[in-house]
């Protein structure tokens, strides 16, 4: 089994839901037992539950990400086969902090070949939300049509 791993800052956002949506992705093509799926943030706070707004617009997708408790990123992202950053600065962070992690950390955007970075919507409205959450349903799919590649 593969294991995928999403990296933000506070694993509240956009690391929730694109673990959130890329398991629904997999769940709905059968593949859930193929690849295990995680999240974490580079500065979390262990436990906090996902930002009210990434509920909100999860709920819009039939995702339920209430159970969600933040996980501050730790060595055991080093057994994950792929790490997805939202950004340039958390790649590096990773990077800079897990140095065995080389040739498996990645931007999402950069992975899924259209290279841009996931901006936070933290504080922000739902329909920012929604906006970030199209954005990663977007790449994921990119993501997906990657790995089944390989």
């Amino acid at each position: 089994m593969k294991k995928v791993v999403f990296v933000c800052t506070g694993n509240t956002c956009r690391s929730s839901m694109a673990e959130a949506l890329f398991r629904k992705m997999l769940h709905d093509l059968g593949k859930q037992d193929q690849i295990k799926v995680e999240s974490y943030g580079i500065a979390a706070i262990e436990g906090q539950p996902a930002s009210e707004n990434a509920r909100k617009v999860m709920e819009m997708e039939g995702i339920d990400l209430k159970g969600h408790k933040a996980r501050q990123i730790s060595e055991a992202v080093l057994d994950a086969d792929l790490i997805l950053a939202m950004t340039q600065s958390h790649k590096d962070y990773i990077l800079n902090r897990f140095p065995k992690a080389k040739g498996k950390v990645f931007l999402l955007g950069e992975f899924a070949g259209d290279y841009g970075e996931i901006s936070d919507p933290f504080g922000q409205g739902v329909e920012v939300y929604k906006k970030v959450a199209d954005e990663l349903k977007h790449k994921l799919s990119k993501v997906l049509e990657r790995l089944e590649k390989i």
